[in-house]
């Protein structure tokens, strides 16, 4: 592997690593010191809690690992032509995934249409409401990939 490659997938790594970051904070701040988010517990440990693991530093790594992977599908699709706009669209794309696919492997239903608001309030799968949960999920993927294309773009993009 040439030193250009490692650079390349060095940063990469590295923009789906700080995307992945700002979408952590928002959602740590928002479940712990706003109390705006629509669940307790982030849904990369909602997930692995329905799996039957409760650790929230394997929660993190899946998360940070699932950012960084998908940085490396948008440089990889689209090279020196990664846009701020694909990133955006990639990350819609992750959000309808999530709302389609990994909502209800959660117990949260398609759409946050669920069982999970009829939990007690202080369960790790409780889910306050549907529209909340929506939006604020939208937002926070729409974050990451604006903070992913515009990392990518310029680390990566065209000279």
């Amino acid at each position: 592997m040439s030193e250009y490659n490692i650079r390349k997938g060095l940063k990469v790594a590295g923009a789906g690593f700080i995307a992945s970051l700002a979408m952590f904070l928002l959602i740590f701040l928002g479940i712990n010191v706003l109390e705006f988010a629509p669940f307790n517990v982030p849904p990369s440990a909602a997930f692995l809690y329905n799996l039957g693991v409760e650790n929230q530093i394997y929660a993190l790594l899946l998360h940070f690992a699932y950012g960084m992977f998908w940085s490396f599908v948008l440089v990889y699709t689209f090279e020196e032509d990664t846009t701020i706009k694909k990133a955006l669209l990639l990350s819609i794309t992750l959000w309808v995934f999530m709302m389609l696919v990994y909502s209800p492997l959660i117990g949260w239903g398609i759409f946050g249409f669920g069982y999970a608001q009829s939990l007690a309030p202080d369960h790790p799968l409780f889910l306050k409401g549907t529209a909340s949960y929506i939006i604020i999920t939208l937002l926070v993927h729409l974050v990451y990939g604006y903070i992913l294309g515009f990392l990518d773009s310029r680390w990566i993009g065209k000279k």
